[in-house]
Formats: structure tokens, C-alpha cells, sequence
């Protein structure tokens, strides 16, 4: 497999701003100037609850020299309550000057952000949760250990319309992927939000979002993954809500296989895994824990 990178597929592309395709989990830079990716999800927790997700549409698409587009459309259902709805999002953005500080250099983008979450849920009111607004992007590439990281900051501004009460949110995350050599990989998000919003009232979300992978490949088409993923949150200040915690890792078995050039079709096979998750709010407490499978499968366009 030529030019094989480790990397995230959405943090890397920013250093180069081309096409990319993550390919049994390794990152690999394309000529091309779009991408179309279509795939089902299924995720089950114990039985406890159940998912399928269609990405209808994930890409992305040059414009022109200095305008990308990037796209996901999520058709969402969780079976046992039997909701259904729509989770898609838009971010149009130009490529700004190259900045060199500190001794490196720095790739920047900014554009419009569009977020339309949607969920219809029976009997009951149906659950909204879209965002307008603006993002401004910063990356660089530092050298770590036996491979490279790609990181920075993003800032968000937007506008948020909710079932109950409007209002607006700001963002100062930072984001970035390492490889750590021998097969290992982090990707990691650090959220700072402000929120104004529905129930919250100028409170404060700290979020830590990671994912710790081991992967190895057999060949051109076949890989194993042992993955490991948190995503935790804290509020502080004006909210009923407190905090949350998902903890999940599990093996899984990777299928890649090249039609022709540009058509390829793939899958990610989760074998049992484990699956931890508690919740704290003011007037409420839950925790569930168990057995977990996740797997997709998909195929991807590039042209």
C-alpha cells in the first residue's frame, strides 16, 4: 500500500487539503478532487439498545483552488424506541495563508457551518437541535515518537434552534492524531464550550472525546483492530446537568478490496466487546454496562 500514513482521515487532510482515503485504518493522501462514501452501522449495547445508522453521504469536494465543501448525511434509527431522524452537516470553507510561527507551519481555513439534527420520536414531541454558524480552523504537523501528529485548534460560533429555548454556543476545541508507532494510533478532541442554550444558561462543557487503536494488516485487504474509545462530559455552572462517561473496546476484523482505481468497497467487523456508560444530572443517575458490537460496511468513490 503506497504512501501509507498513520493518521485520522479529518485531522490529516487539513495539512494538505487534498483528498484522503483511510484505508484499514492508515490514512493515504489521493491526487483526487472528491470523494463520495456511503456505509450502514450497527451498534448493539447489551441488547440494551440498538442502532442503525446509514450515511447516506460522507465527502468531500474541491470547489475550486481555494473553496472545499465537506459533507455527512446520517439517516439515524434506534430500534427498540423506534425513533428515526437525521443528523446531517455542511461545512463550506476557504483555505487561508499559510502562518509560520514557533517554527512551523501552520494551515488555516474558515467558512459558514451548518448542522441539521433532527429526531422523530413516537408519541412525543420531536427533538431538535440545528446549528448556524461559523469555523475557523488551525493545523500543524509535529514529529512524535516513531511517527507524526497532526493537530490544532477549531473555533465555532453558532446559532442554535431547539425544541424549547434558542440561543447560541461557542467552541474552542482542540483536535489531533498520533502515530505512536508499531501499529498504534490516538485521535483525540478536547471540547470548551460556552452554552446558552435550552436548559443551560451561560454554563461551561469540558468534553474529552479519544480513541486508542492497535492495528496490524495482514495484506492489501485484510487488517485486525483492538480499539478503545471515551468520550466524557462535565458541565459546570447553570445547567441541570452534571456529567457522563462512555467507555467501549472492543477487537475488530478490517476489509478493504479496490474494484478499480477509484471504486472501492470495505467493512469494519466488530467481534464482542465491552461497553461501560454512567449518567449524572440533577434529578437523575443511570449506569448500564455489558456486552458491545459495533461493525459497517460500506463503499467509497473517488474521482
Amino acid at each position: 500500500m503506497s504512501k501509507k500514513i498513520l493518521g485520522l482521515f479529518i485531522v490529516a487532510k487539513l495539512t494538505t487539503y487534498a483528498v484522503g482515503q483511510e484505508i484499514l485504518n492508515y490514512y493515504i493522501d489521493r491526487d483526487e478532487h472528491r470523494s463520495y462514501q456511503s456505509y450502514i452501522e450497527y451498534e448493539n449495547k447489551a441488547k440494551k439498545a440498538e442502532y442503525v445508522k446509514w450515511k447516506a453521504g460522507v465527502g468531500s469536494i474541491e470547489v475550486n483552488k481555494n473553496w472545499t465543501l465537506d459533507y455527512d448525511l446520517e439517516r439515524k434509527v434506534e430500534k427498540i424506541s423506534d425513533s428515526e431522524g437525521w443528523e446531517n452537516t455542511f461545512s463550506y470553507y476557504k483555505k487561508l495563508k499559510d502562518i509560520t510561527f514557533f517554527n512551523k507551519t501552520w494551515y488555516t481555513d474558515v467558512g459558514p457551518y451548518l448542522k441539521y439534527n433532527v429526531t422523530k420520536i413516537p408519541d412525543s414531541k420531536d427533538y431538535k437541535e440545528n446549528k448556524y454558524g461559523a469555523r475557523y480552523r488551525i493545523r500543524t504537523v509535529s514529529n512524535i515518537g516513531k511517527g507524526e501528529a497532526y493537530w490544532g485548534v477549531d473555533f465555532l460560533a453558532y446559532y442554535m434552534d431547539t425544541n424549547n429555548r434558542d440561543g447560541v454556543a461557542i467552541e474552542a476545541n482542540v483536535a489531533g492524531s498520533a502515530s505512536l508507532g508499531y501499529g498504534f494510533q490516538d485521535f483525540f478532541t478536547i471540547h470548551n464550550e460556552y452554552l446558552d442554550y435550552d436548559g443551560n444558561y451561560g454554563t461551561y462543557l469540558f468534553r474529552v472525546e479519544n480513541t486508542f487503536r492497535w492495528s496490524y494488516d495482514f495484506n492489501e485487504n485484510f487488517a485486525i483492530s483492538i480499539e478503545n474509545e471515551i468520550d466524557s462530559y462535565n458541565y459546570y455552572r447553570n445547567t441541570d446537568q452534571k456529567r457522563s462517561i462512555k467507555f467501549t473496546i472492543g477487537p475488530y476484523l478490517l476489509f478493504n478490496k479496490n474494484i478499480n482505481e477509484n471504486l472501492r468497497i470495505f467493512a469494519k467487523i466488530g467481534v464482542v466487546g465491552y461497553n461501560y456508560e454512567k449518567y449524572e444530572s440533577k434529578n437523575f443517575e443511570g449506569k448500564e454496562e455489558g456486552q458491545y458490537i459495533k461493525s459497517k460496511i460500506g463503499f467509497e468513490y473517488i474521482f
